[in-house]
C-alpha cells in the first residue's frame, strides 16, 4: 500500500521562454514487423530491450475475417521509474506495416497482460516506459518488443519499418520536480501520472493556447491531491480522477500543439502581409495624387478579396483537418451532406445497446477531436442493424444503440444541442447484403454524420 504524507500539494514546474515555442522534431524508432498467417494462431516472444533486459514475455495472434485479435502477456516488468524519473507507467504500441501506429492498451503493473485488436495483419508489438497512460504517441523508452524465435517457421514473414514517437525532450528537458514536498517512492503511481500530464501541458504553454481545457485539468489535479492525502486507502477514488485529469491534461496539450503552430503561420503571414504593405506604399509615394488614389483602390481591393480567400482557406482547412482527424480514428465516408464516421463492428454487448470498451476508446478519441475543433458543426446519429431478428427488435435496438453512442458523446463533454436528435434504421438500409459474418458485422454500426 502506497503511504501518504501529510503535506501541501507541488506540481511539476517548468521552465519555458515567453512567446511562442518553436516546434520540436519528432523522434524516429525502429521496429521488426511481421505478416501473421489467415485464420491461425500465432505465438511469438517479446524481448526486454537494453533499458529493461529482465523482461519476458509473449504474444498470441490470431488473424480473421479482417482483424487481428492480440493477447499480449508480459513478466518482470520494473517500476517505471527506474527507466527514467518521469515514467509512471507502460503502454503497448501496435506498429503497423504502413509505418503508422496504434495505441494497443496501458499495461498494468500488477497483472501483466493485454488484450486488444488491430484491422493490421502486417504489424509489430513496443512496450514503452511513459509519463501517463493516455499519451497520444509513443516515448523513446522502448523497453520491450516482438522478436522472432530462433526456429521461427518460415512462413512468417518480417521486415523492418520505422514509426514517429513524441519529440525527444519533450518528456526530458524542461521538467523539474524539486518542489515536491514528497520523494517520487512514496507517492502513488496514478498521482505521479497525472501530475506528468499537467507539467507536459504547461510546458506546451497549454495555460496560454487552451485556457479552459488546461484548467479543468488543474482543477481536477487539485481535487486529487487532497483525495489521496486525506484518502490514502481509497485507490478507486484518486485513480479515477488521476485518469481524468491525465484525459483533460492531454486534451489540452494537443489543443495547444495546433494552435500554436497556427499562431506561428499566422505570424509568418502577418509579417508577409506587413512587408507587401509597406513595399505597395513606397511604390504609391512615387505616384501622382490621381494615380495613388487608384493604385491605393486597387491595393484595398486586392486586399479583401486576400482576406475572403484566406478567411475561405482557412475554413476549408479548419474541415479538412477535422475529418482528417476524425477519417484517422474512425471508418469513413463522405456523405450527401457531409463525413459519416462509422461506428462498425462488435461495438456493443450482443442483443444490447452498451458500448464496449473498444468503442468508448473511439468515441472518447472523436469527442477529443470534435472538443478541439473551433467551428461550427451539428451531428446526425443513426443506428442500423443486420438482418438477423424482427424487424420490431432491429428497430428498437437500432434507436436504442444510437441514443447509447450519443449519451456518451454527450458525457465526454460534446454539447447536446449539437446533437438534436438519434434515428434507427433497423435493417432498412444495409451497406452490403447481408450474406456472411463479415459483412453483417459492417451492417451492425452506428454512423455519425458531421455536418
Amino acid at each position: 500500500m502506497w503511504g501518504a504524507l501529510r503535506f501541501g500539494v507541488a506540481l511539476l514546474t517548468i521552465g519555458t521562454a515567453p512567446g511562442l515555442l518553436p516546434p520540436a522534431p519528432q523522434h524516429s524508432g525502429m521496429t521488426m514487423v511481421v505478416r501473421f498467417p489467415d485464420g491461425k494462431k500465432t505465438r511469438l516472444p517479446i524481448e526486454g530491450t537494453p533499458a529493461a533486459p529482465t523482461v519476458k514475455g509473449s504474444v498470441e495472434v490470431e488473424y480473421r475475417g479482417g482483424r487481428s485479435s492480440i493477447k499480449l502477456t508480459l513478466d518482470k516488468l520494473p517500476d517505471p521509474r527506474q527507466v527514467g524519473p518521469f515514467n509512471t507507467t507502460y503502454v503497448a504500441w501496435v506498429v503497423r506495416g504502413d509505418e503508422g501506429i496504434e495505441s494497443l492498451a496501458e499495461v498494468p503493473l500488477k497483472k501483466q497482460t493485454v488484450l486488444g485488436s488491430t484491422g493490421a495483419r502486417t504489424f509489430g508489438l513496443v512496450i514503452t516506459a511513459e509519463p501517463y497512460g493516455s499519451v497520444r504517441l509513443p516515448s523513446s523508452a522502448v523497453i520491450a518488443e516482438l522478436s522472432l524465435p530462433q526456429t521461427s517457421t518460415p512462413q512468417l514473414q518480417s521486415s523492418t519499418v520505422t514509426y514517429q514517437g513524441v519529440p525527444e525532450d519533450l518528456y526530458q528537458s524542461g521538467l523539474s520536480d524539486a518542489s515536491a514536498p514528497t520523494p517520487d517512492a512514496a507517492t502513488p503511481l496514478p498521482v505521479l501520472a497525472a501530475r506528468r500530464s499537467v507539467a507536459i501541458a504547461r510546458k506546451v504553454e497549454a495555460g496560454d493556447y487552451a485556457q479552459p481545457e488546461f484548467s479543468s485539468a488543474l482543477s481536477i489535479l487539485d481535487s486529487l491531491e487532497r483525495t489521496w492525502i486525506k484518502k490514502p486507502k481509497d485507490h478507486k477514488k484518486y485513480s479515477e480522477l488521476a485518469r481524468e485529469t491525465a484525459r483533460r491534461a492531454d486534451i489540452a496539450r494537443e489543443l495547444a500543439v495546433t494552435r500554436a503552430e497556427e499562431a506561428r503561420e499566422e505570424a509568418a503571414r502577418q509579417r508577409a502581409q506587413e512587408e507587401q504593405q509597406r513595399e505597395s506604399a513606397a511604390q504609391q509615394a512615387a505616384l501622382d495624387s490621381s494615380a495613388r488614389s487608384a493604385a491605393q483602390a486597387r491595393a484595398q481591393a486586392e486586399r479583401e478579396a486576400e482576406l475572403r480567400s484566406q478567411a475561405e482557406r482557412k475554413a476549408a482547412e479548419l474541415q479538412a483537418r477535422l475529418y482528417a482527424s476524425i477519417s484517422a480514428i474512425m471508418e469513413t465516408r463522405q456523405g450527401a451532406r457531409g463525413l459519416v464516421a462509422a461506428l462498425s463492428g462488435v461495438n456493443f454487448e450482443t442483443s444490447k445497446a452498451t458500448l464496449k470498451p473498444v468503442a468508448r476508446e473511439k468515441l472518447s478519441k472523436l469527442s477529443g477531436v470534435l472538443l478541439g475543433f473551433t467551428g461550427e458543426y451539428k451531428l446526425e446519429i443513426e443506428g442500423h442493424t443486420d438482418s438477423t431478428g424482427s424487424d420490431a427488435y432491429n428497430q428498437k435496438l437500432s434507436e436504442s444503440r444510437a441514443e447509447s453512442v450519443r449519451s456518451f458523446l454527450v458525457e465526454q463533454g460534446i454539447p447536446a444541442d449539437r446533437i438534436p436528435s438519434t434515428q434507427g434504421f433497423g435493417r432498412t438500409r444495409p451497406i452490403v447484403p447481408n450474406d456472411s459474418r463479415p459483412n453483417r458485422e459492417k451492417n451492425r454500426r452506428v454512423d455519425i454524420l458531421i455536418e
